[in-house]
């Protein structure tokens, strides 16, 4: 089985500490348990990360980008050699765009 190195990149960092922020504003235990959740899916990429089907936003760009929904999120992601490289954690109500 192939293993990857999960790499989050600034955007994905930036995209997980301003939803943490905005669920902190009425629970912070409820932010930190979500923040955990996350970041446990998100580590589970380095095994099985082409299980997930390509993203809609990648239709015309066709970089290959997936994604992993997480109960109301969506992880983009793309395979590079042997790094899984998440570019964005995305509210699954959000626009559909890069």
């Amino acid at each position: 089985m192939k293993q990857y190195r999960v790499e989050i990149k600034p955007t994905a960092e930036n995209d997980l500490e301003s939803r943490y922020l905005q669920i902190a504003e009425e629970s912070p235990q409820n932010a930190v348990s979500w923040y955990l959740d996350m970041i446990s899916a998100i580590e589970k990429l380095d095994i099985l990360a082409e299980r997930c089907p390509i993203a809609p936003e990648d239709v015309d760009i066709r970089l290959g980008i997936r994604h992993l929904v997480i109960g109301n999120y969506r992880v983009l992601y793309l395979i590079r050699n042997e790094v899984v490289e998440v570019l964005h954690v995305r509210h699954g109500r959000h626009d559909r765009k890069l």
